[in-house]
C-alpha cells in the first residue's frame, strides 16, 4: 500500500502542461488510486466487476479512463464505461463528472444522492456536489475531497488520502 501511495503523490505532482493527452492520463491515473483508497459498504460492490462510469464529452479524458479497464480495484476487474448523463447509472461505483452543465451534473448527483458511488468532478470547485473534485494548478494535478459527501454516500476514504488532497471540507 505504501507503493501506491507514493505513486498517488508523484501523480499528484506530476506537470501535465506538456500536452492535454498527459493531462487526462494523469486525471484517470488519479482516479484509478482514488478507487485503491476508498471503502465501499459491505454488499455494494459487484463480485465480477467495478465499474467506473465516464460522463465526459472530452475524448481524450474518455479514452484515457477507457485505458483503466482490466486493472483490478477489490480483487475485481475494472470496467470502464462511456455513459452519458441521462444513462442509467445503478451499475456504477465510482462516476466521473467530466465537462457538463451545472442542471446535469446537479441532476447527476441528485440521482446518486446517499448511493455509495464515488463521483469525481473534474474544475475543483467548478463541480459543486462530487465526492473528490480533480483540478489543474499550474504544473500539479490537484483533487480535493468533500468530506460529507463522501460519508452520505457511505463511503470511507483512507486517511493517507486525505491528507494527499490539496483541501478536505470537513
Amino acid at each position: 500500500m505504501r507503493g501506491l501511495l507514493l505513486a498517488l503523490l508523484f501523480l499528484t505532482l506530476a506537470p501535465p502542461a506538456r500536452a492535454a493527452l498527459e493531462e487526462n492520463e494523469v486525471k484517470a491515473a488519479v482516479v484509478y488510486h482514488l478507487s485503491l483508497f476508498a471503502e465501499w459498504p459491505p454488499g455494494s460492490l459487484r463480485e465480477k466487476s467495478f465499474n467506473l462510469c465516464a460522463l465526459t464529452e472530452n475524448e481524450r479524458m474518455a479514452d484515457a479512463l477507457s485505458r483503466l479497464g482490466g486493472k483490478t480495484v477489490k480483487g475485481v476487474s475494472l470496467m470502464a464505461w462511456r455513459k452519458r448523463p441521462t444513462n442509467d447509472l445503478s451499475i456504477c461505483q465510482m462516476v466521473y463528472l467530466g465537462e457538463m452543465n451545472d442542471a446535469a451534473r446537479g441532476r447527476v448527483i441528485a440521482q446518486l444522492a446517499g448511493q455509495p458511488v464515488l463521483t469525481i468532478g473534474n474544475g475543483g470547485i467548478q463541480a459543486p456536489g462530487a465526492m473528490v473534485n480533480l483540478g489543474v494548478s499550474g504544473e500539479r494535478v490537484y483533487f480535493d475531497i468533500d468530506l460529507p459527501a463522501v460519508q452520505r454516500g457511505g463511503l470511507r476514504l483512507d486517511a493517507k488520502l486525505l491528507r494527499l488532497a490539496r483541501s478536505v471540507t470537513r
